[in-house]
């Protein structure tokens, strides 16, 4: 073939295939609707029994999409029950946050004050003590869980584990572990801390940490279904999900607590959205920044923390159980929330959820941005 003939068909091509593209990015920024529906196509892309649900919150407007057909043949609805994993944590702190006002901790005094007990010695390292601060922005040195190790997660035997797991087990552990680093010095991600907290915040209150959410959160929220289900549930009742690899996985919020034990729907979560959008002042205590970086980037109340848009904060968490990936997104200055939650945990999927609600919240601006030039 000529080669100049060559290149036009070549230089065609490529003209073509970047209109294509750019096309593709080219939306409607009056149809909310179909934008974000489109963003959650192109993440479940044709993965059969993959489902998407999703909840945004603007001021007093929502938004529910669900996506995708179980492998059951069922669709979801905002009655669908799924495991948030550690968007759980988020109750942890809020919880926690109500203790602080009501004079139960403080901040920056020693976890073994509230432990009353003599043989944690191990729970410091340096002269330095563990704090709920530290065990909230994950420096406390704890390690990620008691229950099992990488190589039980790597050989399998991780469910069996945690399925055998008790209370007496745990504070048995607590008395013979040995920091990993010096309190407040170094992020280490910890299920074993957060559990820690809501056992502090019943020793405080004198009842059970189910309670403590109840009364303290889903009763003021209106939350009907965000539960510690534990194993008492019906067959079906909550949403099972997949790996990577499409192997069905094991329900583990039942054995998971304060770290991730919590299961709930769009329904529920949009109130909870609602609520941390509101003038609680617990919500506003666990919305302030324990820790903070150069970068802009923080922690609060088991909230991770970013600056953005004219250094308006915005916090975020995600949740993941054995066979569900979720995020939760709060703005409080916009009063924006985004809830999404998908039966899929892969090695990516929670970045995924991530980019996503990102590109949710670009739509949105750009809707409420036509809807008042249209006025």
């Amino acid at each position: 073939m000529n080669r100049s003939i060559t290149r036009a068909i070549s230089l065609i091509f490529t003209v073509s295939l970047m209109t294509v593209l750019a096309s593709c990015k080219n939306y409607d920024a009056t149809n909310f609707e179909s934008n974000t529906k489109a963003e959650i196509i192109e993440f479940i892309d044709g993965n059969v029994g993959q489902v998407v649900s999703i909840s945004i919150v603007d001021s007093e407007n929502t938004y529910q999409y669900h996506l995708g057909v179980l492998s059951n043949g069922d669709t979801p609805n905002n009655q669908t029950v799924y495991e948030i994993g550690s968007l759980t944590k988020t109750y942890t702190g809020l919880v926690a946050a109500k203790a602080i006002l009501d004079g139960k901790v403080e901040l920056d005094n020693d976890i073994r004050h509230y432990l009353k007990s003599n043989e944690y010695k191990n729970l410091e390292l340096s002269n330095q003590y563990i704090t709920l601060r530290h065990l909230m922005t994950h420096t406390s040195g704890l390690p990620q869980g008691f229950a099992y190790s990488r190589e039980d997660i790597e050989q399998g035997t991780y469910f069996e584990k945690i399925s055998k797991y008790s209370r007496d087990n745990f504070f048995d552990d607590l008395k013979k572990v040995k920091l990993n680093s010096i309190p407040g010095e170094e992020y280490q991600y910890s299920n074993s801390g957060t559990d820690l907290v809501a056992y502090i915040l019943e020793s405080v209150y004198q009842k059970p940490f189910e309670l403590l959410v109840s009364e303290i959160i889903t009763a003021k929220s209106g939350e009907l279904d965000t539960k510690f289900r534990g194993t008492n549930f019906k067959p079906g009742e909550i949403t099972v999900g997949t790996d990577e690899n499409g192997d069905q996985m094991p329900l583990a919020s039942g054995y998971w607590f304060a770290s991730g034990g919590l299961t709930s729907n769009v329904e529920s979560i949009t109130r909870y959205m609602q609520h941390q959008l509101s003038s609680e002042p617990e919500v506003a205590t666990s919305h302030q920044l324990l820790d903070e970086s150069w970068t802009g980037h923080g922690t609060a109340f088991y909230w991770y923390t970013n600056k953005y848009d004219s250094n308006e904060q915005m916090l975020y968490q995600s949740g993941g159980s054995m066979g569900t990936s979720s995020w939760l997104t709060i703005y409080p200055k916009k009063n924006i929330g985004i809830f999404i939650v998908t039966n899929f945990a892969g090695s990516n999927t929670q970045p995924e959820l991530e980019a996503i609600s990102d590109k949710i919240f670009d739509h949105l601006a750009a809707y409420n941005k036509a809807l008042k030039s249209d006025s």
